[in-house]
């Protein structure tokens, strides 16, 4: 009864860490949604106050880096393997340091409410999913191994 106890303690760890993820790849798009739509207010304001356009180079960012938040989700739901997990943690940690930094950037020449956003939306999910991907990480090691001699298997 142990080995099911701690599986599905397991897979419920794994769930936490995805949707926490998740959260903040919506956080980012929402940051993301907030940055060009005070482009296009400052663009219909004409004030002349916008400093740079999004080409399309810009755009294509905003696709992949909206894209890649799928990635820290994705992977602890499809493996157990410690190395997946650690390159998923660094990889969500630095979409967040990335992001934020931006967003902070992007604040101090747009406007405080940017910078603002990237905190509330993509730091704080950011801390918690980062926490938690470590106390998975730190747990796999204890349940990949029961007591017993067994071993979790893969979804």
């Amino acid at each position: 009864m142990t080995d099911v106890t701690a599986e599905l303690a397991a897979q419920l760890a794994r769930q936490k860490v995805a949707l926490l993820w998740s959260l903040c790849g919506l956080g980012n798009t929402i940051y993301a949604a907030i940055q060009i739509l005070t482009f296009v207010n400052h663009q219909i304001d004409s004030s002349g106050t916008a400093s740079t356009a999004f080409d399309a180079m810009a755009l294509w960012y905003f696709g992949v880096a909206c894209s890649l938040w799928i990635v820290p989700a994705l992977f602890p739901l499809v493996t157990w393997g410690r190395a997946v997990i650690v390159g998923s943690s660094f990889l969500g940690s630095f979409l967040v340091v990335t992001s934020v930094a931006g967003g902070v950037f992007d604040g101090v020449r747009d406007g405080l409410h940017i910078a603002a956003t990237a905190v509330l939306a993509v730091a704080l999910p950011g801390a918690c999913a980062i926490s938690a991907s470590w106390r998975l990480l730190r747990a796999t090691g204890a349940a990949a191994h029961l007591a017993n001699g067994s071993t979790l298997k893969g979804l």
